[in-house]
This record gives C-alpha cells, sequence and structure tokens, in this order.
C-alpha cells in the first residue's frame, strides 16, 4: 500500500475511534468510559487506540481538543467578527451583539449535544482537562468579546458596577443550564413542561430581556426590546 493510502486508512480510523470515544464519554464520563468500550464501538482494536492516543487520558485530550476548535469556529468566530466590523458602540450594537452572542451559543450546544453532556461531565469534576494541558491557552476571540463589552462599558452604555467576566461567564451558563436542565422542569414547576421551553428563539428572547431589563419594571431608555 502506498504512502498516501496508509496515511488515508490512518485518518479514517482516528476519526472512527474519536467519534466512537466522544459518544461513549459523553454519556459515561472519563471515569466511567472504558477503552474496551470505545475499540467496540469504534471497530478498532485496543493496540491501535493507544498507538494513536497513547492512553485513555490521551484519547479523551484529542476529544476536547476537538470541542474547542469546535467552539472557536462555530461560536467564537462569526462574533468576532461582528465585533470587529465597526467601532460603533452604543446601546443597540450592544443589544445586538447580546442577541448574537446567546444565539450563536445556544445553537452551537443543541448542534453538539455530546459536546454539552461532556461540559457537563468537565463541570462536575472541576474543569480539570479543559483547563489544563497543551491546547489550554485562552481563544484569542474571547478576548474580542471582553474588548467589546469593556468599551462599551467606558461609553456609559453598560453599568459600571457590573463585573464584564462574570457578565459573560453567566451569559454562557445560561444558555447551558436551560438546556441541561429541561428534563426536570416539569418535577420544579409540578406543571407540563410547555413546547416553548424548548424553542431557541423563545430562550434566546428570555435570556436577553433579562440580561438588558432585569426583572424590574423600571423605565430603561436606550436600548429596544
Amino acid at each position: 500500500m502506498s504512502k498516501v493510502g496508509r496515511e488515508r486508512d490512518a485518518e479514517v480510523a482516528r476519526a472512527a475511534i474519536l467519534e466512537a470515544a466522544e459518544e461513549i464519554f459523553a454519556r459515561e464520563g472519563f471515569d466511567g468510559a472504558r477503552i474496551d468500550s470505545i475499540a467496540a464501538a469504534s471497530g478498532y482494536n485496543k493496540s491501535l487506540i493507544f498507538h494513536y492516543f497513547t492512553d485513555k487520558e490521551g484519547l479523551y485530550r484529542a476529544i476536547v481538543k476537538s470541542l474547542k476548535a469546535h467552539l472557536g469556529n462555530n461560536f467564537l468566530e462569526p462574533i468576532r467578527i461582528f465585533v470587529e466590523s465597526s467601532e460603533q458602540i452604543d446601546a443597540e450594537r450592544v443589544r445586538i451583539f447580546l442577541e448574537l452572542t446567546v444565539k450563536r451559543y445556544l445553537d452551537f450546544l443543541t448542534e453538539h449535544p455530546r459536546n454539552l453532556r461532556m461540559m457537563a461531565w468537565e463541570a462536575a469534576e472541576g474543569w480539570h482537562t479543559f483547563m489544563h494541558g497543551p491546547d489550554a491557552e485562552k481563544p484569542k476571540p474571547t478576548l474580542c468579546l471582553v474588548d467589546f463589552l469593556r468599551r462599551a462599558q467606558a461609553a456609559g452604555v453598560i453599568n459600571q458596577e457590573l463585573d464584564i467576566h462574570f457578565l459573560l461567564i453567566h451569559v454562557a451558563n445560561a444558555c447551558m443550564m436551560h438546556l441541561l436542565s429541561l428534563p426536570r422542569y416539569q418535577w420544579f414547576f409540578g406543571e407540563p413542561m410547555s413546547e416553548q421551553y424548548q424553542s431557541l428563539d423563545y430562550i434566546r428572547q428570555q435570556i436577553v430581556q433579562l440580561v438588558l431589563h432585569g426583572i424590574l419594571t423600571l423605565p430603561q431608555e436606550g436600548i429596544q426590546s
């Protein structure tokens, strides 16, 4: 077999192993996942998995690295383009920024449900793998989001008392925890869960309204509903 053929076969094998491993890690978590199960699901033996990824942690880190790449390309990059498309800073642009951020993140989470489950496992385990390792540096687009909000704050559009880091992380958490919590809503509220709680447009509207206007019915100028 030619070198190109061997490389193509290796790429196919790696992709199949990563696909099977992501499914099992999402379902079982790192501790619960077994290499034997991943090998059986992928159709490749354990020795090949160890050859490509060294051990279970190496395989898991490869999946986390892929998760971060998806997050950067599918979620952060479009927002970075929006942020850098204009120097204008006003309440309307902040509203659009927030709507775009929430919509893109909800889309990302629902399009990659296994990543959502893996992040839930990571949170339960203190984000050990996500935060440590050779690819743990902060993605550059995130810095653009912080810079945009800080400029909006300096321009007087955002409340000066708000911590920008707190704002960003809790907007992200609102998206993630809503989707993770859907199954328990009926128990929590004691009534059947309506379809609107599963509508991404409805979720986005509620999160944006909460962030922009809070819960009090005080007059607020400069921001459109």
